[in-house]
């Protein structure tokens, strides 16, 4: 059935959709083209019969009898009505045989949108200057159909509102056509679509012709909510809300429509104008993609009987299925282009956090053992050192020197020095946890330290790492001779002495190392302000 045409809001009183504004403030059109429109005889006009309709459709007093008798006095308009009312699309089993019969069946508004529609079309057939009424009332009566179609599809309260602003939101060109005599029709001809013809009436005149329709359907005594929806009918979607959105988008789909029917302008192409609308109408209008293009296939079988009832020339006809089929096609394709590209950025985003995670590795870790290097062990043991001050805990230290390692490289080479400096890291990984940390302090010199333990702990510590190099075997000759190491460490804690710093710390255990070397190598000394050392086992 043609859309409009079901039972929609019954009087005037009903609420206005979303997006609709109750303001009864007088439109005001720039000074320039206010004294141009004025009083000027060739504005567009609704007949008599019209008008007394669209009064009865602001009365609150207004009943069906008054409706119908002022339909009544249009014996075309009857006729139209009437016809509207019995077609195909109607599940009814019997006919309307009277007027007041076909407008129960129809409702106000879609009664005042086919008196609206049929007038302003019979009275404008032969006016235009440089307007192409013809293409004019195609696109409005395709935008109209649209309009109440989402409107229905998203189950807002006035789908025949809808269909009515769908249709006369262009009306402010008919009137700027008859006004402005060779100016418009330039203009007209200096653009190519509807959204850069809005742009030029802008930089000509200061508005465009959504402002100069809704003057005039003030001036007509239209309800407010068709004022004020013909008013916004060509702000962006993210401006307006969702009953006005419907309208809003209608208008360029209808103009897309149109270019596909136009002579051998419907092959699918990548920039396809109704796939560029539809993918804007998706996620703006929240409807799902399927459930849009059938809808919108479906308006071809309207268009023909609809058009016939509004005394407005068809549109050419075209492959509706097809055209939309293919938009669909190029919107799945889009949608896996998307896709595709999304899968790219996240594979990029997870690329830079491996390069940043490795750049950080780098920064902070010894590149030959993988335990922290210098520079951040110093700045690590810092900011403890300064918190145990702060909150008056213990810190303690171990500093560690390999034994004889320089002989080692002499004898071995620096290959096996560096396979013993990583197995002795691998020894002390097995010590390092969230109380025990640890890195490379620089060549054969490691660095342990335990926040919020003392130098009892720290002395267990060493000792740990003692026995187990003493079994453990950290490299192999070529001639496959084992390798194990002693090292000589020293111990400190943060209240041997008054530290003034983290760096102070490590030249005190620094000290303790050199009294176990000097011991004999493979002990353990105590730092206790001065040195003592303690009793050790000899490393195996």
């Amino acid at each position: 059935m043609p859309p409009f045409a079901e039972q929609d809001s019954a009087t005037h009183s009903a609420a206005p959709p979303a997006g609709h504004s109750q303001d009864d403030t007088l439109l005001v059109l720039p000074d320039a083209l206010a004294k141009v429109l004025g009083d000027n005889r060739a504005l567009p006009s609704l007949p008599a019969s019209v008008m007394q309709i669209v009064a009865l459709a602001e009365s609150p007093d207004a009943n069906l009898q008054d409706f119908t008798a002022a339909i009544e006095r249009d014996p075309a308009l009857t006729l139209r009505i009437l016809g509207l009312a019995n077609s195909v699309f109607h599940a009814y089993d019997t006919p309307a045989e009277t007027c007041q019969e076909a407008i129960t069946r129809l409702g106000i508004d879609a009664t005042l949108s086919v008196a609206l529609g049929f007038g302003l079309a019979s009275q404008q057939q032969f006016r235009a200057r440089g307007l192409d009424l013809s293409y004019f009332w195609q696109r409005a009566l395709i935008s109209a159909l649209t309009s109440y179609t989402l409107a229905r599809q998203l189950a807002l309260p006035s789908p025949g509102r809808a269909f009515t602003l769908g249709l006369l939101q262009d009306i402010g060109m008919l009137a700027l056509d008859a006004c402005l005599r060779r100016g418009y029709a330039a203009l007209l001809s200096s653009v190519d679509d509807h959204a850069a013809l809005s742009a030029a009436e802008h930089k000509a005149w200061g508005c465009d012709h959504a402002l100069v329709g809704a003057w005039l359907a003030q001036r007509w005594g239209l309800p407010k909510q068709l004022v004020s929806g013909i008013a916004n009918s060509h702000l962006p979607l993210d401006q307006v809300l969702i009953g006005q959105r419907c309208v809003n988008a209608a208008g360029p789909l209808a103009e897309a429509w149109l270019d596909c029917s136009a002579a051998d302008n419907h092959a699918a192409t990548d920039d396809m104008p109704l796939t560029d609308m539809l993918r804007e109408l998706v996620p703006t209008l929240g409807i799902d993609e399927d459930a849009l293009i059938e809808l919108l296939c479906g308006l071809q079988e309207t268009l023909p009987p609809t058009a016939e009832l509004m005394h407005i020339s068809c549109p050419p006809e075209f492959d509706a299925t097809r055209t939309l089929l293919e938009a669909k096609q190029q919107l799945h394709a889009h949608h896996l282009k998307l896709s595709q590209q999304l899968l790219n950025q996240r594979l990029e985003i997870e690329r830079l956090r491996l390069r940043q995670a490795d750049l950080t590795q780098r920064v902070s870790h010894d590149p030959l053992t993988g335990l922290f290097n210098r520079a951040h062990l110093e700045a690590l043991l810092e900011q403890h050192f300064r918190e145990a001050l702060d909150q008056g805990n213990e810190l303690s230290l171990v500093f560690i020197d390999l034994d004889y390692f320089k002989q080692l490289n002499d004898q071995h080479g620096h290959r096996l020095g560096d396979e013993v400096l990583k197995g002795f890291a691998g020894l002390l990984r097995e010590l390092l946890s969230h109380d025990i940390l640890g890195g490379r302090y620089g060549g054969e010199e490691f660095v342990l330290f335990l926040p919020g333990a003392g130098a009892e702990a720290a002395m267990r510590l060493a000792e740990t790492l003692q026995q187990r190099m003493a079994s453990r075997t950290l490299a192999v000759t070529v001639d496959h001779n084992a390798i194990r190491v002693s090292a000589s460490m020293g111990v400190v804690s943060l209240v041997d002495s008054d530290f003034v710093n983290a760096e102070d710390l490590i030249q005190a255990a620094d000290q303790a190392m050199y009294i176990a070397k000097r011991a004999g190598r493979g002990r353990i000394a105590r730092y206790c302000d001065g040195v003592e050392e303690e009793p050790q086992q000899d490393s195996v």
